[in-house]
């Protein structure tokens, strides 16, 4: 947070800078507002037509994402308002400090740190505003370069910011240690050349179902690369990502409906990807069908765990735990639950490469053979399990699947033929009115997640959520979506 706010200080600071006109740029290059500027061969590229656009995308991902980590919209801007006397996400807020909420931004960069460019419609506004926080005692050097003058401040050993001013637009430049450079970004900026980006930029814009609010692209194999070449560390890690063509970024929302999508050109690996993606039980997708609360991963761990591995750098050996528990793939769903009368309804399933450590967590259940009996639910032999005064549940355990069920017919329904259909990689879908907020709050609790009272409470405005990853020609789709009450 407070390298957020120093940052955003000195961007305003720019107002010093002598005002000149801003490249026209190259024709292709106006897909938006900043586009001039942009790199011919971006690494990535995050725009908007407006900042309103950028700043309603941005809060939405914080009310959205942030839940996890406990963090809401309210929360970061009554923290940067009391840092920097102007809330950053209030499209007011800015137009009273000169910034334009009307024109468009953009985040890019052509090696690894990024350059910020936002339009300005009052400079004596920001020039006001920014007299303020000198007085406050920022500090920055400053040289002649292109024709304006580009201040430069440390922030601390890990960060440095230069900006500019030219025109009316507004530069930033954030440059990160080890390999941070503030000498030439300018420079490069006003020479961007002939655009390369166009058709990548439209194929983003084109996962967005109504009006994009933020779009991006990702040459995510170049950007690894770079990393590579500054922090040796990551080289390993670098290599794994050699087959994906880059990625697409589209956040949008329309009324109460909030929508973000990724799609990663994995290229030939898709098909490596699709085929070790493990099929739930045949009606799985008919018994989960409106539960409060559903996940699947259907990706074969193990294969995950490889891939991962080079980035561990040398840390927890995955595969190695992974094989302790036998597990391939996980899946469970909840219809009901009470912790205090320990009830429900609900179904978990397991792909298996070894039965072992389910068969010992049914060794714990004492005098379990004179209380289970076997049943078939539909392909699958299993048994019926009743312990008085404790509970009963059906369950199916073989050298390949562990299933188990709470609630009369749950686990035939998830075991009835159903009509195939492609898996996804993985999805979590809740529906946050169909189970009680104190209930919501006892999972977030036993799942160790910060302020689990707090976060129950911020998922009851919520209608529904879904997240989930897809293989779909090429490409890893993943989406995360919701309407909000």
């Amino acid at each position: 947070m407070r390298a957020l706010a120093i940052a955003f200080v000195l961007l305003v600071a720019g107002c010093g800078g002598k005002r000149q006109v801003g490249p026209g740029g190259p024709t292709a290059a106006l897909a938006f507002p900043a586009a001039r500027w942009v790199p011919a061969q971006p690494t990535y590229l995050f725009a908007a037509r407006t900042m309103r656009d950028a700043q309603r995308s941005f809060g939405d991902a914080i009310d959205t994402l942030g839940m996890v980590a406990g963090v809401d919209r309210a929360g970061v801007s009554a923290a940067l308002t009391a840092v920097l006397q102007v809330d950053l996400l209030s499209p007011d807020a800015l137009a009273g400090i000169g910034i334009d909420p009307d024109d468009g931004m953009a985040l890019f960069s052509a090696e690894i740190d990024p350059t910020l460019v936002v339009h300005l419609s009052a400079p004596q506004q920001l020039q006001d505003f920014i007299t303020h926080q000198r007085q406050r005692g920022m500090a920055s050097q400053s040289v002649m370069m292109e024709g304006a003058e580009v201040f430069t401040a440390k922030v601390d050993s890990e960060l440095s910011i230069s900006w500019a001013v030219d025109g009316e637009w507004l530069f930033m430049h954030f440059a990160f240690a080890p390999h941070g450079d503030t000498s030439n970004w300018f420079a490069a900026i006003k020479h961007a050349g002939a655009a390369t980006w166009g058709a990548r930029w439209d194929a983003a814009q084109k996962l967005a179902t109504k009006a994009a609010g933020l779009t991006g692209i990702i040459d995510l194999r170049a950007f690894m690369s770079k990393m590579a070449a500054h922090v040796p560390e990551v080289a390993a890690c670098a290599r794994q990502f050699e087959p994906v063509n880059g990625v697409a970024v589209a956040l949008e929302a329309e009324g109460a409906w909030v929508s973000a999508k990724l799609a990663v050109d994995v290229g030939g690996a898709g098909q490596a990807i699709a085929g070790n993606v493990l099929s739930p039980p045949p009606g799985w997708t008919a018994a989960s069908a409106k539960a409060p609360l559903s996940a699947q991963w259907n990706l074969d761990l193990r294969s995950a765990a490889a891939w991962i591995q080079p980035c561990m750098h040398g840390g927890l050996n995955l595969v190695a735990t992974l094989d302790q528990f036998g597990v391939r793939s996980g899946r469970g769903f909840v219809h009901t639950l009470d912790p205090d009368d320990k009830s429900g309804t609900g179904v978990v399933a397991f792909d298996l490469s070894h039965p072992r450590y389910f068969e010992s967590l049914l060794g714990q259940i004492p005098m379990r053979s004179k209380f289970e009996r076997p049943r078939q639910f539909g392909a699958y032999k299993g048994k019926h399990l009743s312990v008085p005064f404790v509970a009963t549940a059906d369950y199916v355990l073989d050298d390949r699947v562990f299933i188990a069920a709470m609630g009369d017919g749950q686990l035939e329904r998830a075991a009835a033929a159903g009509a195939p259909s492609p898996p996804p990689v993985f999805a979590v879908d809740v529906l946050p009115a169909g189970l009680p907020a104190g209930v919501w709050a006892w999972l977030f609790s036993e799942a160790e997640l910060p302020n689990p009272k707090g976060l129950a409470q911020r998922l009851q405005s919520w209608n529904d959520i879904h997240l989930g990853a897809q293989i779909d020609h090429g490409q890893l789709v993943i989406q995360a979506q919701g309407n909000r009450r």
